[in-house]
C-alpha cells in the first residue's frame, strides 16, 4: 500500500493541470494569511466544508502535498478506493456509521500522524459535512483526537490551523474566492498530559474555539451589493447582450460539451452544493473546451443584472 505522504511523479505531474483547472472556475482566487502556515512543526489544516470536492481543491494551492481525509463510505468500491488513495485521501468513518466503522479510525489516525511525521500536511474538514452556507456548522472532536495522537507519537510543535474558505457564490462559477489562514492554534501544550474527563472537557472547548476562529475568516469585505443597477445599465446591458449575439452564439457552440452536460446533471441534482464540482470535472475531463466555457461564463456574469 503507498503511503499518503510518499513522493509520487505521476501525482506531481497531474498536478499542475488540475490546478490550472482549479484556478479556471473562479475569477480571483486570492490568499490571506500564507505565513500563519508553521514551518517549525507539524500543521494540520481545518477549513469550513461548505462546497464539496471544490475545498478540498482549493486547499491544495496552500502546500506542494497534502493529504486529505473523506468520508468513510465512498472506498466501498475497490478501484474508487485505489484512485482516492493516489489521490492522498484517506477513509474517516462518522458516528453516524456506526460504533464499529468509527473504530477503525484507530489505524487511520495512525497513518495521519505518520503523514505528519513526514512533514506532509494533513486537511481535516472538521465539521464532518458540508453545508453550502457562509458559516459553520459544530466541529467534530476528531481532528482533536489525531493531534492529541501526534502529541504522543511524534516530537516538535503540533499545529492545527483554521483556514476559512470565503466563496462569493457556492454554485456559480466565476466568482471571488478568498482563501484566509488564521493564526495557528498550538496543540502540544494543551494536551498534554491529558485524559479521560480532562481531556474530554478540553476536546470540547478546542471545538468552539476553532469554530470562532474559523468564523471569524468568513466576513467578507466585499460582499456584492443586493441592489438591482439603474434603468440605464440595465439597457446598456440589453444593448450589449444584443451586439454580442452572435459571439455568445459561437461560444455556447464551442462549449457545448461542457455546459449542457452540467445543465442536465446539475438539474437532476438534490444536493446543489455539488455544482461547482460538477463543472470542474467536465472541464478537467475535456480540456479543448473549457477555455470556451471560461469566456462564456464570464460574459454573461457581465452581462447578468446580479
Amino acid at each position: 500500500m503507498a503511503w499518503i505522504w510518499e513522493p509520487n511523479p505521476k501525482y506531481t505531474f497531474l498536478r499542475h493541470y488540475v490546478d490550472a483547472v482549479t484556478r479556471s472556475c473562479y475569477r480571483r482566487l486570492r490568499v490571506e494569511g500564507r505565513d500563519n502556515i508553521p514551518t517549525d512543526g507539524h500543521v494540520l489544516l481545518a477549513p469550513n466544508h461548505c462546497c464539496t470536492l471544490m475545498d478540498a481543491l482549493v486547499v491544495l494551492r496552500l502546500e506542494r502535498i497534502i493529504g486529505f481525509g473523506a468520508r468513510a463510505d465512498i472506498f466501498a468500491n475497490p478501484k474508487v478506493a485505489r484512485i482516492l488513495r493516489f489521490l492522498r485521501i484517506v477513509p474517516l468513518a462518522r458516528e453516524r456509521d456506526g460504533l464499529t466503522a468509527v473504530a477503525g479510525n484507530a489505524s487511520v489516525f495512525e497513518e495521519i500522524v505518520d503523514c505528519l511525521g513526514h512533514d506532509v500536511p494533513f486537511c481535516m474538514f472538521s465539521e464532518g459535512r458540508h453545508r453550502p452556507e457562509r458559516g459553520m456548522l459544530p466541529v467534530q472532536r476528531g481532528i482533536f483526537r489525531i493531534a492529541s495522537l501526534a502529541v504522543e507519537k511524534l516530537d516538535g510543535p503540533i499545529y492545527i490551523v483554521p483556514v476559512g474558505l470565503d466563496y462569493e457564490d457556492f454554485f456559480r462559477t466565476q466568482r471571488d474566492l478568498t482563501i484566509r489562514i488564521g493564526e495557528p492554534m498550538e496543540m502540544r501544550s494543551r494536551l498534554e498530559g491529558l485524559d479521560g474527563a480532562a481531556l474530554r472537557e478540553e476536546y470540547d472547548a478546542l471545538c468552539i474555539e476553532l469554530r470562532e476562529r474559523v468564523l471569524a475568516l468568513l466576513k467578507r469585505t466585499d460582499t456584492p451589493s443586493d441592489a438591482r443597477p439603474s434603468i440605464a445599465v440595465r439597457i446598456l446591458k440589453v444593448i450589449a447582450a444584443v451586439l454580442l449575439l452572435p459571439l455568445l452564439a459561437v461560444l455556447a457552440v464551442c462549449a457545448l460539451p461542457i455546459w449542457l452536460p452540467y445543465r442536465i446533471l446539475v438539474s437532476r441534482m438534490r444536493d446543489k452544493a455539488w455544482s461547482q464540482t460538477v463543472r470542474f470535472g467536465l472541464r478537467l475531463a475535456l480540456p479543448i473546451f473549457w477555455p470556451f466555457d471560461i469566456l462564456l461564463c464570464a460574459l454573461f456574469r457581465a452581462l447578468s443584472w446580479r
